[in-house]
């Protein structure tokens, strides 16, 4: 799915195939076009491969022996199906080895949080000492870091290191800068500060997650999101509906109804509007059923254009990120209420890997369950926010062209 992709990206930026090395004024350096550094004849890249060939050789025969999902493209590589990925992590975890405990889509975290939590107190009496993160990636391959603290400074060595014959790929990072949160959140940073291409910090969970916390996320979060969207921005409840965008809401809810995202093909578009005509029907299909609140109420909210029975849909251009731009965040569910009524309140945190934060912003979201999976908004409060403010929330039909 979606998430898994985006999880597997992550997890290669993770182990810092994009950062500077360290020391990057010794010779035998050389810059890579990515922004990344290789020493060459640097001992621990030895070290590290040879511990490599150790760890692989332990789950060799249930890699090779695993049935693998075909490729999708030419530059995807065979997948493991979970199941193979579980049998090679419980494998390691077994022989005591430090490992990322994955499941699919949801957060992974190390599962010796324990040994972490020593190393990170001896890191901070500055201690030699070091950790290793092992993780399995969907295509079988080890992705292996080691972090270390050094009289020198404090370092991250990576190697991924494949099992079909192909060249394991080494790097070194200088560690600019690492925190351990009181949520067991490890953030360190090896990227320059403040490059809006990437999240600042990478993160790795100590804490294992709350599976029926992150299925509620998924479920009643990620449909309708943040971004150029306010209906987790914005104070707002039934009846008292406020600043709440029902326009805005149409892209991705489009996407939850069809199954693909809305290109706008086949809609007239309105220069005036700057924005596409979507058909009354359509319209009200795919959002109203998410709210109960009457037709002419919602239809005066949504600014309906009876004349031509349609409302209006602006979407997103390339331009528009560069206001939109905010900091990196993940929203969690964090905990759950469920009130008399049979609705359920929601704590939501934002947790931001651009600022080593737990959490960003926090508000409360209350939903309507119904049947067949189905279920309604019914109300929204941002209980929290920092200096840093929140997410551009103007709806999208007040911007200015």
């Amino acid at each position: 799915m979606k998430f898994r992709r985006i999880a597997a990206f992550l997890c290669v930026l993770a182990i810092g195939l994009t950062a500077c090395g360290r020391n990057s004024q010794q010779a035998g350096i050389f810059a890579k076009e990515d922004g990344g550094a290789v020493v060459a004849g640097d001992p621990m890249q030895g070290q590290l491969e040879v511990r490599c060939g150790e760890i692989a050789a332990m789950y060799r025969s249930r890699y090779d022996g695993a049935e693998k999902t075909a490729s999708a493209t030419s530059w995807e590589e065979p997948a493991l199906s979970q199941d193979s990925i579980d049998a090679i992590e419980n494998l390691l975890i077994d022989a005591g080895l430090d490992v990322m405990d994955t499941n699919g889509s949801y957060p992974s975290y190390l599962v010796t949080s324990s040994r972490f939590h020593s190393f990170w107190e001896a890191a901070q009496r500055h201690e030699k000492v070091q950790q290793e993160v092992i993780r399995i990636a969907e295509s079988g391959k080890l992705m292996y870091q080691l972090f270390t603290c050094e009289a020198s400074g404090n370092f991250l060595y990576s190697m991924i290191y494949p099992l079909d014959g192909g060249e394991p790929y080494y790097e070194m990072h200088d560690i600019k800068d690492w925190e351990l949160t009181e949520k067991d959140n490890f953030f360190y940073r090896i990227l320059p500060a403040d490059d809006k291409h990437y999240p600042d910090f990478s993160l790795i969970r100590l804490t294992p997650p709350d599976l029926e916390l992150c299925d509620m996320t998924a479920d009643y979060i990620f449909p309708v999101g943040y971004i150029a969207t306010n209906l987790f921005l914005t104070d707002w409840s039934e009846g008292k509906w406020g600043d709440l965008s029902f326009n805005d809401q149409f892209e991705n809810l489009y996407f939850s109804h069809y199954g693909t995202e809305f290109t706008g093909e086949g809609y007239s578009y309105l220069d005036e509007e700057h924005g596409y005509a979507i058909p009354a029907a359509e319209f009200e299909e795919i959002v109203l059923p998410y709210y109960n609140i009457p037709l002419d109420t919602f239809r005066s909210l949504a600014q309906y254009h009876s004349s031509g029975d349609y409302y209006v849909c602006r979407t997103l251009e390339t331009d528009d990120f560069v206001f939109l731009w905010y900091y990196s965040f993940e929203p969690e569910v964090t905990a759950y209420t469920k009130n008399a009524d049979g609705t359920i309140t929601l704590t939501v945190e934002a947790l931001s890997t651009d600022l080593k934060m737990d959490c960003l912003f926090a508000h409360e979201v209350i939903v309507r369950p119904l049947e067949n999976g189905r279920f309604q908004y019914v109300g929204n409060r941002v209980t929290y926010q920092t200096e840093y403010g929140l997410p551009y929330a103007v709806p999208r039909l007040e911007w200015d062209t």
